[in-house]
């Protein structure tokens, strides 16, 4: 009978347990991985979507959420969502009464693909204040990616475009490169006020 209780009361636990971090500590520490492990990869859409455990607990976009266009690489795509929701994989608030979410939805790419979006929003009592695209994880020829890590107050991303497609002079695809062509572009972001402000973009090569 108590095995049975302790039982019941696991499940009931687990069951309303969401699948997304909260932490109050004093500093933000996510990564690129904080997502990865949400995600499988679709063949249909040739790309990167949350495992169907974490769709359940999607939100709907808000007005100003979609209103507001995240600062970051958008590669000129424009950031609506497809079905309007988006995941949150991670949130913190700061003793300044400052949240912050980790985001994932996503969003229609070329030649019926889609594009994932990996997103951080800062809001004050409820209210949005910025947005910040970390990653959008997509192939159109060339593969783009990102590794970024949230810490503290600063927000570094590497923006990888990997290109292994050979080319004709009429610019038909002929062939695969040995070795891809490799382009990295380093962002850095300090986060003040719920504000992400950019300090340095380079290219690392």
């Amino acid at each position: 009978m108590k095995k049975n209780l302790l039982l019941g009361l696991c499940v009931f636990s687990i069951s309303f347990c969401s699948l997304s971090q909260k932490t109050t500590d004093s500093f933000i520490d996510w990564t690129n991985k904080t997502v990865d492990s949400l995600l499988f990869f679709n063949d249909t859409v040739s790309s990167y979507q949350l495992k169907p455990k974490a769709r359940g607990g999607a939100t709907l976009f808000s007005v100003k959420e979609k209103e507001l266009q995240p600062k970051g690489e958008t590669y000129g795509y424009a950031m609506n969502s497809i079905d309007g929701r988006y995941y949150t994989v991670a949130e913190h608030k700061d003793k300044y009464g400052y949240d912050y979410k980790l985001i994932t939805y996503s969003i229609e790419g070329d030649n019926d693909t889609e594009i994932l979006v990996s997103q951080m929003n800062s809001y004050r009592q409820g209210m949005l204040i910025d947005a910040l695209v970390l990653e959008m994880n997509f192939t159109f020829e060339t593969e783009y990616s990102a590794r970024y890590t949230v810490n503290d107050s600063i927000v570094k991303i590497d923006r990888y475009e990997i290109n292994g497609i050979l080319y004709a002079e009429d610019g038909d695809i002929i062939d695969t490169k040995a070795i891809p062509d490799t382009v990295i572009y380093r962002s850095i972001y300090k986060i003040r006020d719920g504000q992400f402000i950019k300090l340095s973009e380079r290219q690392l090569r």
